[in-house]
């Protein structure tokens, strides 16, 4: 009765926290074969033997190993969505409010340095986990797109290609920094990456037909 009085009060059964536990246990143990030996290389065998579980356990939570990086990928991608729409709620950037945010992004990277070296190796042999990975992107660039068009007054499609600028050249600078470990100063590489945002998200718009002009 005590179990079903506290399903109904929306709090988790010992049985949930259990599964919840073996899970989160299961995706830790993937995370280190995973480094370990690379995403294509290691097997469910590896996997079960970091978590101290035993196959059958794998498959009560998983179907395959890419199942693992998904749900990391998408985990992820909610979190770095928060970030961006956090980023996205005020005014027009200023240095003193990006500067922050930027410093948060590096720790976050950080922190989720093995997921996202995990998911790079998953993309190039997983179809799914590339599809999922480009929808992410798409989410993340449509959100800084409405803000870009909302700050400075772009037009939609060359908002969406500055957010896209921006966005790609930040993951592709933390990776070579955060993931592959490509040694910079932390306070410079910050300071140069925030000049650079506000130069792309200052430079004056062009309209198309002026475009064409030049």
């Amino acid at each position: 009765m005590a179990q079903k009085a506290e399903q109904k009060g929306g709090g988790l059964t010992l049985r949930d926290e259990q599964k919840r536990f073996t899970r989160d246990r299961l995706i830790a143990g993937a995370l280190v074969a995973f480094e370990r030996k690379g995403y294509a290389a290691a097997t469910i065998d590896d996997i079960v033997a970091e978590a101290n579980a035993s196959r059958a356990t794998f498959y009560l939570h998983f179907k395959r190993k890419a199942d693992v990086v998904l749900v990391l990928a998408k985990a992820r991608s909610r979190d770095w969505r928060d970030l961006y729409r956090d980023l996205a709620s005020g005014g027009a950037l200023t240095r003193e409010r990006l500067y922050p945010w930027l410093d948060a992004m590096v720790a976050n990277y950080e922190d989720h340095r093995a997921s996202v070296q995990a998911t790079n190796q998953a993309i190039a042999v997983e179809p799914d986990v590339a599809e999922v990975n480009l929808a992410n992107w798409q989410g993340s660039i449509a959100v800084m797109a409405e803000s870009i068009e909302r700050w400075y007054g772009a037009e939609p499609e060359e908002a969406r290609v500055r957010a896209a600028l921006l966005l790609s050249q930040l993951d592709r600078f933390f990776q070579l920094w955060i993931v592959s470990g490509l040694s910079f100063d932390r306070e410079r590489a910050i300071g140069e990456l925030t000049d650079q945002w506000l130069a792309v998200l200052r430079r004056r718009n062009k309209s198309p037909a002026k475009r064409k002009e030049h």
